[in-house]
């Protein structure tokens, strides 16, 4: 099996796109429902899409109990940028309207500076979402034009944690190898090794149930080479996915989070080996660029073996070596000291 996967992974590497990270758009604006555009509605509705903004740029243990969260709620009027009403059908009220919210990051940003809460920007990596619908005894891989309803859930949940996600385009050569028993399994190499397709950072892979007319899930998550496991308790779907994505949100904004006091900028020069053209030029910028951390890539110089770069990051130099070999694009040589000003890298050859 094993040779097989290899094989197949092989025939895919010309086709697999670079995804490390991609910019979230929208990340402080909300929709939610106002029952009314009276002053008092209004009001309610722009707390509570600030709720949801705070919810996916803050990062901490119970994050909106945190007094300086509770005063800005408090006081949401004041960091709203614009607002406007849209209509929509609702039969229990003829009054009520969908509400687009777009607040001001930087006052936003500026209040939390004093804080002790961590902070994650828009550059978000992808989440590769393995899916597996249960329905009637029935188990499926999740097929959006088939499940209308899970799949408006599952997108509209990690709409609002702000989490880019991709699912696997589940093609003959994929099906072929993969069963729903490898997604469901406590063995986790063989789904691995089948996602290493995608170039992700994080794979979630989820279980979900209709059954005696609710819905629940289970789910895992493959991040930081650790493993996370939760279950989504019987409710309605859009409470199981927002669930699901919870668990990925929480997990990713722990580890990429930073502090919003942080204003010092640091500089290290990279000499990047195994760079023999264009293309991995070009895979070597656009990575370091995806990097939240990092601010400015620029390309020096070449010298015998080297392309030599520098990066300008922001945060602590221990969380940028992390990074940088969680996510095994360039690996550090041997004899590299990682807190040197020139640090030597090696551009690994299998991400092509």
């Amino acid at each position: 099996m094993k040779v097989t996967i290899r094989t197949f992974l092989l025939s895919l590497i010309f086709i697999s796109q670079t995804l490390y990270a991609i910019e979230v758009e929208r990340l402080y604006q909300a929709e939610v429902i106002a029952n009314s555009e009276n002053e008092q509605d209004k009001n309610i509705a722009i707390k509570q899409a600030l709720s949801i903004v705070l919810s996916r740029i803050l990062v901490g243990d119970n994050a909106l109990n945190n007094q300086t969260v509770k005063s800005v709620l408090s006081n949401a009027i004041h960091y709203v940028n614009e607002f406007q009403y849209s209509l929509i059908t609702n039969d229990k009220n003829d009054n009520a309207r969908l509400m687009r919210v777009v607040f001001d990051e930087k006052l936003l940003i500026d209040v939390f500076r004093q804080s002790e809460l961590g902070f994650w920007n828009e550059i978000r990596s992808r989440t590769l979402v393995w899916l597996i619908v249960e329905k009637d005894g029935e188990q499926q891989f999740f097929d959006a034009t088939l499940m209308p309803e899970v799949d408006a859930a599952m997108n509209k949940a990690a709409r609002q944690k702000a989490l880019p996600i991709l699912y696997p385009i589940q093609d003959l050569s994929e099906q072929r190898i993969l069963t729903i028993s490898d997604v469901l399994s406590a063995y986790s190499d063989h789904l691995l090794d089948v996602s290493q397709r995608y170039d992700v950072t994080s794979t979630l892979a989820g279980k979900i149930v209709y059954k005696d007319n609710c819905w629940q899930a289970e789910w895992t998550l493959y991040f930081d080479e650790r493993i996370e496991q939760w279950k989504s308790q019987c409710g309605l779907i859009n409470e199981v996915a927002l669930n699901g994505f919870q668990g990925v949100y929480e997990n990713l904004s722990t580890y990429y989070a930073v502090k919003p006091s942080s204003k010092i900028i640091n500089s290290v020069v990279l000499k990047v080996s195994n760079i023999k053209g264009k293309l991995e030029l070009a895979k070597v910028i656009n990575y370091l660029d995806s990097l939240s951390m990092v601010k400015t890539v620029t390309r020096v110089l070449d010298e015998p073996g080297y392309t030599i770069y520098r990066i300008f990051y922001q945060g602590a130099r221990s969380a940028l070596s992390r990074v940088l070999a969680k996510d095994h694009v360039i690996r550090a040589e041997d004899y590299t000291k990682q807190n040197a000003d020139i640090v030597k890298y090696k551009l690994m050859a299998e991400i092509f």
